[in-house]
């Protein structure tokens, strides 16, 4: 069995027209550093703002950390 890791990825979502800048930052459970960006991104898309389903801005990713609780 794959075992997964918690990753914090940060970063923001920018949109130009108009002019909208948000910070993100979400623990995610993933088996390395890109599944977790990947989750990132897919839950980002479901669950941003949006206007007729189709999210506002672009998505960028500025940090991801491996995490450990003890």
């Amino acid at each position: 069995m794959i075992k997964e890791s918690c990753f914090k990825v940060r970063g923001r979502i920018k949109n130009d027209n108009p002019a909208m800048d948000e910070d993100f930052s979400i623990f995610i459970s993933a088996i390395d550093d890109r599944h977790a960006v990947l989750k990132v991104k897919e839950y980002l898309w479901k669950n941003a703002p949006s206007v007729d389903g189709k999210m506002l801005g672009r998505i960028i990713v500025e940090g991801v950390s491996k995490e450990v609780f003890s």
